[in-house]
């Protein structure tokens, strides 16, 4: 085991825009890198891919260069890639929240959590990868546990509830739509029934799961085939799936919508809400990159944090060595 051959390459939101970002997602980069696992160039490889990143990190043969992966990617705008030493402290910083808008948010360490889960489970992991990951899962719950960073950090759902309360500020007799059930739009869903709001309604394309969430929370389900319709009557659509294309196609939202005000927030990526939606009287939209940049707001007391606790990283980094050593000498 080698800690040269660990490796990281992708992109991620600190270079490229949202609509960049749904670009490279649109090409599959994860094929190339199952080609890579079944012909052997490859040992491993942990897809960390989210609204903010597509990255993977990698165990290379001992043979094969970095740089011969990152010609095929199948995008090259805001690619990077970094190895060795230098891959091992950015995987540090990623599960830390070093590089998340909202720094140190909790999100990321369960994200890295379930991509070294699924890499397991396909059988994509290596012993070198298995170690690495271990001990960086551990970092992330250890980081936050002794800097109490998440406690100062404001979370996505808190952000994007207060951007809906500065454009509409009395909620009480608004009708809300959420569109998905994902974890996201949960966090965002019990914010909302902590404001004994009695004008919420979901829908999802699984009817059954609608039907439970609508149950846990005792809001409104309706027919995700009827959605343009409730759209239409709603003042203001959340919209958080997991859909590979648009949700609410401006064409058939022509078709329904009325003349009144209508607030949305599309926090998918890629988007649900056609963009040209944005364009019309009457209508505002904000999607995540408008988030974040309401979130930067509210960082300068994080970053002090990231600083004063980053001597956690390195001896951590330092535990993944000895460990990399002790197995090397067995």
């Amino acid at each position: 085991m080698n800690i040269k051959n660990f490796a990281v390459i992708g992109i991620s939101h600190e270079i490229l825009s949202m609509q960049e970002r749904e670009e490279v997602i649109k090409q599959k980069p994860r094929v190339l890198f199952e080609e890579l696992f079944q012909a052997g160039d490859i040992k491993a490889y942990v897809d960390l891919s989210t609204c903010l990143r597509v990255e993977f990190y990698l165990e290379l043969e001992e043979n094969k260069s970095l740089e011969d992966i990152q010609k095929r990617f199948p995008v090259q705008k805001g690619l990077q890639s970094k190895q060795g030493e230098e891959a091992l402290l950015y995987l540090a910083k990623v599960v830390c929240g070093f590089f998340s808008v909202i720094k140190g948010e909790d999100q990321i360490l369960a994200q890295v959590k379930q991509a070294y889960a699924k890499a397991l489970e396909e059988e994509h992991s290596s012993k070198l990868c298995n170690i690495i990951f271990h001990k960086i899962i551990e970092l992330g719950k250890k980081f936050r546990s002794k800097s109490n960073i998440a406690h100062q950090a404001l979370s996505l759902e808190a952000i994007s509830l207060r951007s809906i309360r500065e454009r509409v500020p009395s909620l009480q007799n608004k009708k809300i739509l959420l569109l998905g059930i994902g974890e996201l739009a949960q966090s965002i869903l019990a914010l909302l029934v902590k404001e004994n709001l009695s004008n919420i309604y979901i829908t999802n394309r699984s009817y059954h799961k609608a039907e439970e969430v609508s149950n846990i929370y005792q809001v409104n389900m309706i027919d995700f085939r009827e959605k343009y319709q409730w759209i239409a009557e709603a003042d203001i659509i959340i919209s958080a799936t997991s859909a590979s294309h648009i949700v609410l196609e401006y064409e058939k939202f022509l078709q329904y919508k009325q003349d009144k005000e209508y607030f949305m927030l599309d926090l998918a990526v890629p988007r649900d809400i056609d963009p040209r939606i944005a364009d019309l009287e009457k209508i505002e939209v904000l999607n995540l990159d408008d988030i974040w940049k309401i979130s930067k707001e509210h960082s300068c007391f994080r970053e002090q944090l990231l600083e004063d606790y980053f001597y956690i990283l390195e001896e951590q980094i330092e535990s993944i060595h000895k460990a990399l050593s002790y197995y090397e000498q067995k």
